[in-house]
């Protein structure tokens, strides 16, 4: 058991250093950091000047800091996705190791979480930067207090885990799709984005829509995140849960989400190698 688990380790380290080679394009680790860091804060500048042209709101209103937080916390759902969801492609097409991959004796889901946690490291410095950069800039008022810090802390991971294991998913299917499905994580992130409140509340969607929202793990991770930063609820109607029920949800979403995702990889995975899908080229 010991050796299993060291050895799981290893794998994860391992990919984890190959997909942050990948991901910065074997650049300086301090100029690719600065590069991660820059852009989403150009990005949240654009989110300003949307907000106050759609509401007339200055940046200083409550309604902004929701906003903001849940557009900032959300890029790792999107890097994330879009990162594993084409790492097949590249390795399969361009770097044409996957096949060698998978006969190494390490789990391929444990090699694609490794990849994905490279994504999420690289991706969290931006979260973090446009964080800071709205209280600094943007005179967002965070109330985190120490007592907070646990509950923060436990829905991040949570989180993180529920973001890798889509991930793992999407990865499955360009397992078994031609090259043109390499757009299928930018449209996954994007029906996620809606559904899961990141930018507007689900409660202005139609009821059916809702429906779906309430049972996502990114809903209440985000509704989550954003009660420990500012200690206001945001999704009219989660308001009724305390805090201990959306971590709960939360939770049990969670694994939901990771049993569904590793039963998809593994039917992907045997389909994959039983019709030779694998080690297909379809760049041509």
């Amino acid at each position: 058991m010991i050796n299993r688990l060291s050895t799981t380790y290893r794998s994860l380290v391992t990919s984890g250093r190959l997909g942050w080679a990948v991901e910065s394009n074997w650049a300086d680790p301090f100029v690719f950091m600065i590069y991660q860091i820059v852009r989403p804060l150009f990005g949240a500048f654009i989110l300003v000047v949307m907000f106050k042209v759609v509401t007339g709101q200055p940046a200083s209103a409550p309604a902004f800091a929701q906003v903001y937080v849940g557009n900032a916390m959300f890029m790792l759902v999107v890097q994330v996705l879009f990162g594993l969801g084409i790492v097949i492609f590249e390795d399969r097409e361009r770097f044409e190791m996957l096949r060698y991959i998978y006969l190494a004796p390490v789990g391929f889901g444990v090699y694609l979480t490794g990849r994905g946690l490279a994504k999420t490291i690289a991706t969290t410095a931006g979260v973090v930067f446009t964080i800071l950069a709205g209280w600094l800039i943007f005179g967002i008022k965070y109330d985190l207090g120490f007592g907070d810090i646990p509950y923060f802390t436990a829905a991040m991971l949570l989180g993180i885990v529920a973001i890798l294991a889509l991930g793992v998913a999407l990865a499955a299917v360009a397992m078994v799709t031609s090259r043109e499905g390499f757009g299928l994580s930018e449209g996954v992130a994007s029906v996620f984005y809606l559904l899961s409140g990141a930018v507007f509340t689900i409660d202005i969607l139609p009821r059916w829509m809702v429906s779906i929202g309430h049972v996502l793990p990114f809903t209440y991770w985000l509704e989550a995140l954003r009660r420990s930063l500012l200690h206001t609820p945001y999704i009219g109607s989660l308001s009724h849960l305390s805090d201990a029920q959306i971590l709960l949800r939360l939770s049990w979403t969670t694994a939901v989400t990771v049993i569904i995702c590793w039963a998809l990889l593994s039917a992907a995975e045997h389909y994959a190698v039983s019709s030779g899908k694998l080690d297909q080229r379809t760049d041509h």
